[in-house]
């Protein structure tokens, strides 16, 4: 028992002494921030030594302090920058969010200015992540942040530049000038010249993109300006000199632009910054190439540019010089010798692809590992088209059959590139380029007589197109934040996993391991999202599901209900026009060069009373010419048809098959309907029990100068009296909060209101009794129980009609959100005539009709009137139908008009049986 307490106190006095040791050898927060700064500041050590170094400090420290300090945070801070710029973006994320940590801890020893350093480099981490919103918010708490500590300004206006450059790549070009005019007040402000002029530079290219030609010259000279005076900025000074080029290329001044190209390219080659030189050489050549002709010229800044290229070891470069000789050779017409240059660049790319066979392509994995998406689907098109005129100059078959083959690989990367970037890819300004795209597409479809591949492209384009970010916030917002949690980060092991397979050489022995770690993460992340399928079928139905409903159950479907439908593409130089029913399908090549004119101005006399009453005959011309051009060529048979329109949307019943008969409207023979895109109505909508069958809403009074819409509470008691079950918020009630409380508890929902949805690039609202209800709003509700909402308001249709989107609108936002189907006005009309349409649709619904049907002969009651006041399109043709068609079941009341019915009968067959018994 002696000899083990002795041999214990031994051990304890060894551990005592030993502890004292290391704990006379722990460092101060100030020793390790020197440590820390002499580790980062030597530049003869490698960024992997450095690392190993911080480490080994990482580990003492955390034996030394139970309470981490300013020296954990700066070390923690350095590490993740180390980690950063080794490529391991998970752990770069892990110690800088530890550094935040401790400097938002509160305590006395941190250092709350450093955050604005840890900020930003989150900031940076998630742009390389592709998670721009992330991204965006740490940029803006860097800002934030920084703006407190005159002594790091310098980092706040780099956030600012990076959020104002995030903005321009993604095609937001205002938002982008809105970001560096806010910098540039800031710089103004504290008198920082040289953090001006990169703002400048930044909001001058931005600007160049809109056409603000002025603007951008005067912002980009002025950056020049400052540069040069300064002199101690040559990287900011070559780019602003890069942008002025690119300004002179587009206001049609080629010289110019290719002799600032030239200064950018001396000032980096200077500077030995060859990777910079290698894309002023390929931007130069473009230059030569598209707008001076002069192709050897071109050929000769790609060649060139393409050896430094190759120096710098920069493959996505590599690949867009040879591209780029590729578009050289299409201008000559020499197609071949194009096909054999965009094989060279697909063979380029770092994605282990070596075939140089041109009917092989890259293949679905591949395309998960590409990094620049939009580069290498605009890389994949132009073999597509280069193939395509081809076929037009030898005529051969395969290369057509080719080059539908390779446009299917460019949908697919379109598709990848929506799985993996989570950004504001889908502005308007984006979904311009992808026109071009799903143009050609339906071009080689037409070629050959592919109709039901072409109708997979109509359906593609707008599908792509019809998102947008109310869209995508609303479907994020049905996400829980566990899931949306796991589902990113899920998504960056997959992408990280994937940038270090491709870092990694083929012959390397770790290849084949890294090769299946990162298909078991991409795996693991895609079987989460189809997962994501069953419990958040909104979210994957607007991030992910890029499925098209067969053709082949479309046309059972067409057959079944009796209908036709007719899809619209509005092409550079012609329209493409698709019918599909359950007999017949054609594709047409129309050509009407007038056709964005003409249907403007009809839109424009059929929506103003006055207007049209005085030009009435040459709304009948027009209406004619629309309907010899755009309908009377499909051969459709009378009865209902659903419209899918592309850039212009006009009321197709209000065309005229004569000109001289002032009311052979179509109207008169087809039941019209109207979708954005056919997969939104063929979605399978679930009803679940309401609790009153029908909600109206009428505010009456209006502040803001809105006229009072009198009279509308009245038809809504009439319209309420068909039901059994109606709740009716009239004047007061109808507050934007009793709205939004009731508005998806119900089967039916009718709103007169007013609305503003008009042309203006602004969010549509609705107004009620206490104030708006915004489109964004409408769009988070989940509208589970409502199968239509009839919208008898002001301007609820039109909204912004943005190319390949269909309309942008009120009636939109409840699409969105779940309601399959909406009756809407494209104009404002009058009142009276709003209330009669709308309870004679209620009257046709409830005998059984389809929606359309049910509209149209609501419409045509009107026009039978015998004072024939209200035959003019003004009063009737504003009203549509758009999405899910079918007959409403639902339990109706024993309404006024079946009273009357019923007590007429009654009273005539009293009448007999008095007749008779006289008799």
């Amino acid at each position: 028992m002696q000899r083990l307490f002795f041999r214990s106190a031994v051990l304890l006095l060894f551990a005592l002494l030993y502890g004292l040791q290391g704990y006379t050898q722990c460092l101060s927060d100030s020793a390790v921030v020197n440590k820390v700064n002499g580790i980062h500041g030597n530049s003869g050590l490698s960024n992997h030594k450095k690392l190993s170094l911080l480490q080994a400090l990482h580990q003492k420290y955390l034996k030394c302090h139970p309470v981490r300090g300013f020296g954990y945070a700066q070390m923690a801070h350095r590490m993740g920058d180390l980690y950063g710029k080794t490529d391991d973006l998970v752990k770069a994320i892990f110690f800088t969010k530890e550094a935040v940590q401790v400097n938002t801890s509160g305590r006395k020893n941190t250092d709350p200015s450093f955050l604005a350093n840890s900020y930003f480099n989150l900031g940076i981490f998630y742009k390389r992540l592709n998670l721009l919103k992330e991204s965006q918010d740490y940029f803006d708490r860097c800002i934030a942040s920084g703006s407190q500590f005159p002594d790091k300004y310098f980092i706040v206006f780099m956030a600012f530049e990076q959020k104002s450059y995030a903005w321009y790549q993604t095609g937001d070009y205002q938002k982008s000038i809105e970001i560096a005019n806010e910098g540039i007040y800031l710089a103004g402000e504290v008198g920082n010249l040289d953090a001006k002029a990169p703002l400048l530079a930044q909001k001058a290219q931005a600007a160049a993109e809109l056409s603000l030609f002025s603007e951008a010259e005067s912002s980009i000279t002025t950056a020049i300006a400052m540069l040069e005076q300064s002199g101690n900025d040559p990287v900011h000074l070559a780019t602003s000199y890069s942008v002025y080029a690119d300004l002179l290329g587009k206001k049609g001044n080629p010289k110019s632009a290719i002799s600032y190209y030239q200064k950018a390219y001396d000032l980096n080659a200077t500077n030995e910054n060859f990777e910079q030189c290698a894309r002023d050489l390929l931007d130069m050549g473009s230059v030569y190439a598209d707008e001076l002709k002069e192709y050897d010229k071109a050929l000769e800044c790609y060649n060139r540019g393409f050896k430094l290229a190759r120096e710098a070891e920069d493959q996505y470069q590599m690949a867009a010089l040879y591209s780029n000789m590729g578009v050289v050779y299409g201008y000559q017409k020499n197609y071949s010798k194009a096909l054999s240059y965009y094989q060279k660049a697909l063979i380029t790319l770092p994605l282990g692809f070596k075939d140089i066979s041109l009917n092989r392509n890259l293949n679905s994995n591949m395309l998960k590992l590409v990094s620049n998406d939009y580069f290498v689907t605009t890389m994949i098109a132009n073999k597509a088209n280069a193939l395509l005129q081809r076929y037009r100059q030898s005529g051969d078959k395969t290369d057509l059959k080719l080059s539908l083959a390779t446009y299917e690989l460019a949908d697919e990367a379109l598709d990848m590139m929506r799985w993996k970037q989570h950004a504001e890819e889908s502005k308007l300004v984006w979904r311009k380029k992808t026109r071009d795209l799903y143009e050609e597409c339906i071009e080689v479809c037409f070629a050959l007589k592919d109709v039901e591949k072409a109708y997979y492209f109509f359906e593609k384009s707008r599908a792509a197109l019809l998102n947008d970010r109310l869209s995508e916030t609303l479907a994020e917002n049905q996400l829980s934040k566990k899931d949306r949690q796991k589902e990113k980060q899920l998504r960056i092991n997959a992408f990280i996993l994937g940038q270090k397979l491709l870092a990694a050489p083929q012959e390397a022995t770790e290849y084949s391991r890294l090769k299946a770690d990162w298909r078991a993460a991409q795996d693991q992340w895609e079987r989460y999202i189809r997962k994501l399928e069953q419990q958040y079928p909104a979210y994957y139905q607007h991030k992910f599901d890029r499925k098209v409903f067969p053709h082949s159950s479309l046309r059972a479907r067409l057959k079944k209900e009796q209908q036709v439908l007719v899809e619209y593409f509005t092409g550079a130089d012609c329209i493409y026009t698709l019918v599909l029913s359950g007999s017949q399908q054609k594709l047409l090549k129309i050509r009407y060069p007038d056709y964005e004119k003409d249907t403007r101005e009809l839109l424009n006399l059929c929506s103003n009373r006055s207007l049209l009453n005085q030009n009435y005959s040459r709304y009948a011309l027009l209406a004619n010419k629309l309907y010899r051009r755009l309908f009377k060529p499909l051969g459709v048979e009378r009865g209902r048809v659903i419209l899918s329109p592309d850039e212009q949307f006009i009321p197709f019943e209000a065309l005229l098959t004569d000109a001289g008969n002032r009311e052979s409207f179509l109207a008169k023979q087809y039941a019209f309907s109207y979708v954005h895109a056919m997969r939104t109505v063929m979605k399978k909508h679930q009803s679940y029990p309401t609790e009153t069958s029908f909600l109206g809403v009428a505010p009456l009074q209006y502040g803001g100068g809105l006229s009072a819409l009198t009279g509308s509470d009245h038809s809504l008691e009439r319209i309420a009296s068909g039901f059994k079950q109606a709740l009716l918020l009239k004047g007061a009630d109808a507050s934007r909060e009793a709205f939004l409380q009731q508005a998806t508890r119900h089967q039916l929902l009718q709103i007169y209101a007013h609305a503003d949805a008009d042309s203006l690039a602004k969010e549509p609202v609705l107004y009620l009794a206490d104030g708006t209800v915004k489109l964004s709003v409408i769009q988070q509700l989940k509208f589970t129980n409502t199968e239509l909402v009839v919208l008898s308001a002001c301007n609820t249709g039109v909204g912004r009609n943005a190319s390949g989107e269909g309309i942008f609108s009120m009636a939109r936002g409840f699409m969105i959100a779940g309601v399959p189907a909406s009756v809407t006005n494209l104009w404002q009309i009058d009142d009276q005539v709003t209330y009669r349409i709308t309870e004679s649709f209620y009257k046709c619904l409830q005998e059984g009709m389809t929606k359309d049907v049910a509209l149209n002969k609501a419409k045509l009651a009107l026009l039978d009137d015998e004072d024939g006041l209200h035959v003019m399109p003004y009063f009737w043709a504003a009203t549509i139908v758009i999405g899910d068609t079918d007959a409403i079941e639902y339990e109706a009341g024993f309404s006024l008009f079946l009273w009357i019915t019923a007590g007429g009968i009654l009273m005539l067959a009293g009448a007999l049986l008095l007749k008779n018994k006289k008799s």
